[in-house]
């Protein structure tokens, strides 16, 4: 075996190429899963470790295969959160499995899972369900199985210590005042100074509320999705409400999921209420950490599209990344601030706007996007 420190070696050519129907239904019968009828494959998601296939019988869709572009000894992380997938199911949170391999001969050696198919859901479905998805949130956050795996490889010292929101201030100033000013410089975009600027600001503020409300925040560590958007609710056969996409799985704070949830889906004035439903905290110790929490996420998205700015291929992508980093800025000043924009914030960003919107694109072409 080779040593822990080694990079893995890369995918061969058969495993980075997708598979074939043929070697999908002999998968399907090495792990003795029998469909009631002839199925169908389309592959629905490409990345560069794992592929992800629908398979459909009589055109509505009954399972998914999610494979790694090798077996799990090559990608211990990303097989750590594919096989979880049983506890999740066992929480009632995550769809029922249908087989699971670590190492599919099928697939030349691919790892494998296959899962039962969820119903989509509505947007306003989901809203009108907010107790229910709480409650869901509440069962992932209370699954000891997952704390205890996801904890595993963490040293008593990194369990004593563990600050997710520390972690988060951290990682958002690094993403801002590293990565993004850095490949803005590098572009010439001289825009980066009033941004960070702004940045600067935001995050004192927020630590300044931090130091006020953390005697009242949730301080317990939980396994959390991380992306509770709409379209990772969905239903099962019976109508349960269920969560796919867990690639972002990790410990962290419940408002890590609550905060994000209750902004999004939520009438404020229902918050409280909704939160009643939730069994490891009190309703107001949620809310006074999401005062932090959620704005210092919107932080961390703009961050998100200021480097997607940077890496744009065409106009297009150019103006909506634009518009992206100005949408979630305004957003996370508007939940610092408890209302509108200040207006010397409003001013520089708009500035900001509207002379990124200006900018003469010239250096986009093949040899700086990617």
């Amino acid at each position: 075996m080779s040593p822990a420190y080694s990079t893995p070696a890369r995918s061969s050519n058969s495993q980075r190429q997708p598979a074939s129907p043929r070697s999908l239904r002999a998968l399907l019968r090495e792990l003795d899963i029998q469909p009631p009828d002839r199925v169908s494959f389309k592959l629905v998601s490409r990345w560069a470790a794992k592929h992800v296939w629908r398979v459909k019988i009589g055109g509505t869709p009954w399972a998914y295969v999610r494979y790694l572009l090798g077996s799990a000894e090559r990608y211990p992380e990303r097989w750590r959160h594919m096989r979880l997938g049983k506890e999740l199911y066992e929480a009632r949170v995550g769809p029922r499995i249908l087989g699971i391999t670590s190492e599919s001969e099928a697939l030349s050696g691919r790892a494998a899972i296959v899962e039962a198919a969820l119903l989509p859901i509505p947007r306003v479905v989901l809203e009108s369900r907010a107790e229910e998805a709480i409650a869901l949130l509440g069962r992932l956050h209370s699954c000891v199985p997952l704390l205890a795996a996801l904890s595993e490889d963490l040293t008593e010292a990194d369990r004593n210590g563990f600050s997710p929101l520390a972690n988060l201030f951290v990682e958002t100033r690094e993403r801002w005042f590293e990565a993004v000013t850095g490949r803005w410089l590098e572009i010439g975009l001289p825009q980066i100074t009033e941004v960070t600027q702004i940045i600067s600001v935001l995050l004192n503020r927020l630590e300044a509320i931090e130091h006020s409300t953390s005697r009242l925040g949730i301080e317990i560590v939980v396994p959390a999705h991380n992306d509770p958007n709409a379209g990772n609710f969905m239903v099962n056969r019976q109508g349960a409400l269920r969560m796919i996409d867990f690639e972002g799985l990790a410990l962290s704070n419940p408002v890590a999921d609550l905060g994000i949830f209750l902004t999004w889906y939520v009438d404020k004035y229902r918050h409280r209420a909704v939160l009643a439903n939730y069994p490891l905290a009190e309703p107001d110790a949620a809310l006074a950490r999401m005062r932090v929490w959620v704005p210092l996420r919107y932080i961390g998205i703009a961050a998100h599209w200021a480097a997607r700015l940077s890496r744009a291929r065409n106009i297009e992508a150019w103006q909506f990344a634009t518009d992206s980093v100005d949408e979630w800025l305004r957003g996370a000043c508007e939940l610092i601030f408890s209302g509108a924009v200040p207006g010397n914030l409003n001013r520089t960003l708009t500035q900001v706007h509207e002379s990124l919107l200006a900018y003469p694109v010239l250096w986009m072409d093949d040899e700086t996007s990617d």
